[in-house]
């Protein structure tokens, strides 16, 4: 009897991963709704968990309830970054760069390229022309995001992504890496300390980098 036991558990999920995936999948699709169907995302959740079958089943089977609920949530955690590898690769492979541009959403990464995407938009510069003024300023190794030369790819995504963002968040962007301010320049714009300035900075590109998929969207 316990061996037929075992046998299930290699083979059939356990009921609450059924739970999971349909929670997991909504909460991947909200952010890539504009690249895959939900349907594909449970797809994909239900086949990592059937490579796991084993394990979750012995987690979720576990009697001391507190373990068994931290089971439950480490499970989900890793199903979600999963669900939201698959649906990056789904996202880059629809937008023209590939899944080894792994610095592509970095903070300096970013940093480096908003410049030219910013003064595409101000100043009317032409993306062609600013990939070509970056090339011979790109970081070496397999991390560029000029890697598999889809850097023009990378800017147009970038570009995408700053238009999304309010007014106010493009603002400071602008200021900060278009024009160059200092965060003592940048507070007296906004009228605030010089560490609130900086905060709202952070928070103005991470609001960029949530359009753009995450801060890293590979690993």
């Amino acid at each position: 009897m316990a061996y037929g036991l075992k046998r299930r558990q290699m083979t059939e999920l356990h009921p609450v991963i059924y739970d999971l995936v349909p929670s997991v999948a909504n909460a991947i699709h909200r952010r890539y709704n504009k690249h895959l169907e939900k349907d594909d995302i449970k797809q994909e959740l239900m086949a990592w968990a059937m490579t796991r079958v084993e394990d979750h089943t012995v987690d979720l089977m576990e009697p001391i309830e507190e373990r068994r609920k931290h089971n439950e949530q480490r499970i989900a955690w890793q199903m979600k970054r999963a669900g939201e590898r698959y649906a990056r690769k789904e996202k880059a492979a629809k937008s023209g760069y590939q899944t080894n541009d792994e610095a592509y959403y970095d903070s300096a990464n970013l940093g480096q390229l908003l410049p030219f995407v910013i003064a595409s938009i101000i100043d009317g510069t032409v993306l062609e022309q600013a990939q070509e003024m970056i090339r011979d300023g790109q970081p070496k190794g397999s991390s560029s995001p000029a890697e598999g030369g889809n850097l023009l790819a990378n800017l147009i995504d970038i570009k995408k992504g700053f238009l999304k963002l309010d007014q106010e968040d493009q603002t400071i962007l602008r200021l900060r890496y278009h024009e160059n301010f200092t965060l003592q320049q940048i507070a007296q714009v906004l009228e605030c300390a010089v560490s609130t300035a900086d905060r709202r900075c952070e928070k103005s590109l991470r609001r960029l980098q949530d359009n753009l998929g995450g801060v890293s969207p590979w690993q």
